[in-house]
């Protein structure tokens, strides 16, 4: 790990690092709620493919469930 150049940089990472860690913990939930949601089908009284539910409830794509996917994958290889 390479050094500081002063105080406030390394308050500056700590901070940086805090607001990823936390954006991680929420991510992870948005994953699990997501994976719950297709499995069980929830959806399926007002949109006919999780698809269509993501992209007019929650106004996306299928980038983002298509990552949150990759990346509960990835953790689970870690584990």
């Amino acid at each position: 790990m390479s050094s500081f150049s002063n105080s406030s940089e390394r308050l500056l990472l700590e901070q940086c690092e805090a607001i990823i860690e936390e954006g991680l913990q929420t991510l992870e939930k948005v994953e699990r709620a997501l994976a719950i949601i297709e499995q069980m089908r929830l959806y399926k009284d007002s949109f006919e493919t999780f698809e269509s539910y993501s992209a007019k409830r929650w106004d996306m794509n299928m980038k983002l469930p298509h990552l949150c996917k990759i990346h509960t994958n990835n953790l689970n290889k870690l584990q």
